[in-house]
């Protein structure tokens, strides 16, 4: 049988949830895994994943705004990380969003077919023989969002311990349920001084009460905070314990099934 990439889409309803950290640290973690993984910035209107990489926007020739336009392949805008992230495991490529605004405007305004990008992400997966294409979206539900979440095999939706956040997470979860697309939900941030017997408890029963499966919920960290986004966790403090929480996820990605 023929090896499928799985695509998932990291989503959020609010900003500010940790979202891009999860994917970036999830998906290195992947890769020290052995994996071939590849991770697009489709935050078109805050892109942030190229900060987390070290990524200066003027050394990048062609970014995702390109391959939604048509301008550029998928593979001219991915970027291999391997050397840059200083890892010999695996394989990690990174398609960038433009993070000028007048490119940001020009594909918004474009807009792009669900044909194209799935054709686009088809190619990449093909391309770079990938294991994981791990999707960073923009919050809240916009076209793009929609687009990705589409397209993708599974949903790894992400919320803070906050009444709004919850609530918009399940509406979020109620989408995918009509796009007929897997969900997992992963609590982060989570406030100190709680126990974590009954962070479990309570973490579960949100899930419950949300018809979805609970991932994984991670603390807040002083650690991360301190970082700035501006390094891959997992690279820069590997036996902190929010690396062996980013590393669990990680295992928890390939354990999802194929889509059919």
């Amino acid at each position: 049988m023929e090896k499928t990439a799985k695509s998932i889409a990291v989503h959020s309803f609010k900003g500010g949830t940790g979202k891009s950290t999860i994917t970036a640290n999830t998906s290195v973690a992947l890769a020290l895994d052995g994996k071939r993984v590849c991770v697009m910035d489709m935050d078109l209107e805050g892109p942030g994943l190229h900060v987390i990489f070290n990524i200066d926007p003027s050394e990048v020739k062609y970014t995702l705004n390109d391959v939604l336009r048509g301008s550029a392949s998928p593979e001219m805008a991915a970027i291999s990380m391997n050397d840059r992230l200083g890892i010999s495991k695996g394989e990690v490529y990174f398609c960038p969003a433009s993070s000028r605004v007048d490119e940001m405007l020009k594909t918004l305004r474009t807009g792009f077919e669900v044909d194209s990008f799935s054709k686009a992400i088809a190619r990449l997966k093909d391309h770079f023989k990938l294991d994981f294409l791990m999707i960073d979206t923009h919050p809240g539900i916009e076209n793009d969002t929609l687009l990705a979440m589409g397209v993708c095999d599974h949903l790894l939706i992400v919320s803070r311990l906050d009444q709004q956040d919850i609530f918009g997470t399940g509406v979020i979860i109620e989408l995918a349920r009509v796009l007929e697309k897997p969900a997992h939900l992963a609590l982060n941030m989570v406030p100190k001084g709680i126990r974590d017997s009954q962070i479990t408890l309570l973490a579960k029963k949100i899930a419950a009460n949300l018809n979805t499966e609970l991932l994984a919920w991670l603390p807040f960290s002083d650690d991360i905070l301190g970082s700035l986004s501006k390094s891959v966790f997992v690279l820069s403090m590997p036996k902190n314990p929010m690396s062996e929480r980013f590393t669990k996820v990680a295992k928890a990605f390939e354990g999802f099934d194929q889509k059919r």
